[in-house]
């Protein structure tokens, strides 16, 4: 079965030219499948075997319930199902065929799209073709919602006559006769999930689960398997604090490419604008089942219209139907991944350049950064370069916590291991007092934020620099956040190349306060932004030379929430 033939794919051609409603990360995730499969290179292949016998079930079985009951999965499931299905099941390794290429599968997808249909289908597959006795489990928060997938796969067994005599469904389980194989629903709130030997994992409802635990146990179950299977599904809830958010955000970081991970597969279906909830544009982007089944367009634009009257039924709607998680609302990414990296260089010559220093030295534990900014009147653009230094007996678990290689980052020059279980300020001192002689720059000036570095700010003058507090005040870094924004935006900015700093970029989120000044929230941002955060400290002394048309050391005058020592 040629691929280019299947339904997967031409959803796929459908989204990237623009025939189909999709979300920016929906479309980045197919533009990377077609890429993937037109590029001989590519080290991974669609095993079409596998794709001709998984569809050729798919015919065997039918739906239980819905618009579409006694239709085969075949003809019924959707073309975004389809590109989940055989992304998640049929690429594999060219140098090991037997060997998955994807071990984690993430669909974010709002209530009514087919997941818990989807969900089972996978299972009973599953049951039919892996090795004999496998195990497989579905993990939910509590019984309810465990059950919910286990009587989906007894009804699709019920339904689907064809296939019915090689299952054996039980009160505790759903046995396949043919492999021997099992099915087990846990509920994470009565089954201890550590012992488990899970040959395939589905995690349902990721959003409602109150740690990472029951994901972790699994994923832990399969660290001798050959081919480690996990698939992670959830509509929003209404909490940012919880494994569904930090598993999208790790993904979104996959697609934007900050990150290399070749063994995840995502599919995010939510709004690119969260705030524009109301457009039909958004509709659609968070429920991609509404171009098959129009029904569920009309019922959607209703409930959206008793969201707008009634107050009270909107964070469901949003939640539930557009994929927002509600009580990050107040916050969004501060500049996108695709305009950051268009502002990416090589190489920079810094000799005979004037420069701000930017400083974000955080506590003793967690990291620091040091930023330094010039402006190129030749290139009309400001030029950057970022460090960040961490404890250097914490790389290994700040490693493994963050999914950041600080070991990577450092033969890189990006990063800098110092002191034991702390940071070194001494040596971050050093280095910020070396950078004329090692760059040959003049130092304007070295922002900094009095937390925590009050002792390196007095070394710092002593040494001779021109030193400033600058108050970490939404009033006082409103301008530069904004000013900094802008310039990359309008792509007159520059950074040397440095992955840690994209990744800063994208943890950062913005959040305005209640006079609607922006400033970078650590709380609310999705990782360390220390590099960030040093860069808006610098930037806060070009905005001001900028916005007032020369050096802020032409007058005696100096602005609330600068304090020179």
């Amino acid at each position: 079965m040629n691929i280019k033939e299947h339904k997967a794919y031409a959803y796929a051609v459908r989204v990237v030219n623009k025939e189909e409603t999709a979300g920016k990360y929906v479309i980045k995730a197919c533009e990377n499948f077609l890429k993937d499969i037109d590029d001989p290179n590519c080290k991974y292949f669609i095993k079409e075997d596998e794709l001709k016998k998984i569809t050729n079930i798919t015919k065997l079985i039918n739906m239980a319930t819905g618009l579409k009951v006694g239709v085969s999965a075949h003809d019924a499931l959707a073309g975004f199902q389809w590109f989940f299905l055989v992304n998640a099941l049929c690429w594999y390794h060219k140098d090991n065929p037997i060997k998955r290429r994807y071990e984690k599968s993430t669909l974010l997808i709002a209530r009514k799209s087919g997941k818990s249909f989807l969900v089972a289908l996978i299972f009973v597959i599953l049951l039919l073709i892996e090795p004999e006795f496998s195990e497989f489990y579905s993990v939910a928060p509590d019984r309810e919602l465990s059950s919910i997938v286990k009587k989906e796969i007894e009804q699709m067994i019920q339904a689907s006559p064809l296939i019915a005599s090689r299952f054996k469904p039980l009160r505790s389980e759903v046995r396949c006769e043919l492999t021997k194989s099992k099915y087990v629903a846990l509920a994470n709130s009565e089954n201890r999930m550590d012992g488990r030997k899970a040959n395939v994992f589905v995690a349902d409802e990721v959003g409602a689960l109150r740690t990472r635990y029951p994901i972790d146990a699994m994923q832990s179950s399969q660290m001798s398997m050959v081919n480690r299977t996990g698939i992670l599904i959830s509509t929003a809830y209404e909490s940012t604090d919880n494994p569904m958010t930090q598993e999208v955000e790790y993904a979104e970081k996959v697609l934007d490419g900050v990150i290399e991970d070749d063994t995840l597969f995502a599919l995010l279906y939510k709004p690119d604008n969260p705030k524009e909830w109301m457009s039909d544009i958004s509709l659609l982007e968070a429920n991609p089942l509404c171009f098959d089944v129009p029904e569920n367009l009309e019922y959607l634009k209703k409930q959206r219209n008793i969201a707008i009257e009634m107050p009270s039924a909107k964070k469901n709607f949003l939640t539930k139907h557009m994929n927002i998680f509600v009580d990050g609302d107040d916050s969004e990414v501060y500049i996108p991944m695709d305009n950051v990296r268009k502002c990416a260089t090589s190489g920079y010559d810094w000799y005979g350049r004037e420069v701000y220093i930017g400083v974000d030295l955080s506590q003793t534990t967690d990291n620091t950064a040091i930023s330094m900014v010039t402006y190129d009147y030749d290139l009309g653009k400001f030029v950057s370069k970022s460090w960040a230094f961490i404890p250097a007996d914490n790389a290994a678990n700040k490693t493994k916590m963050e999914k950041v290689d600080y070991f990577l980052y450092k033969e890189l020059g990006y990063c800098y291991h110092c002191g034991d279980n702390v940071i070194d300020h001494a040596f971050v001192e050093d280095f910020v007092i070396a950078l004329e002689d090692t760059y040959g720059v003049k130092v304007l000036d070295i922002g900094y934020d009095r937390y925590n570095c009050i002792g390196s700010a007095n070394r710092w003058y002593n040494a001779g620099y021109q030193v400033t507090e600058i108050k970490q005040h939404s009033s006082v870094l409103h301008p530069a956040t904004k000013f900094l924004k802008e310039v990359v935006l309008k792509e007159e900015f520059l950074y040397e190349e440095n992955k840690l700093l994209e990744i800063n970029f994208s943890n950062a989120r913005l959040v305005l306060d209640t006079n609607l000044n922006g400033y970078i929230n650590k709380k609310k941002s999705t990782g360390k932004i220390d590099m960030v955060a040093a860069l808006i400290n610098a930037m806060v002394f070009w905005e001001k030379e900028f916005s007032e048309g020369k050096n802020i050391y032409d007058t005696n005058e100096r602005d609330e929430g600068f304090i020179m020592i």
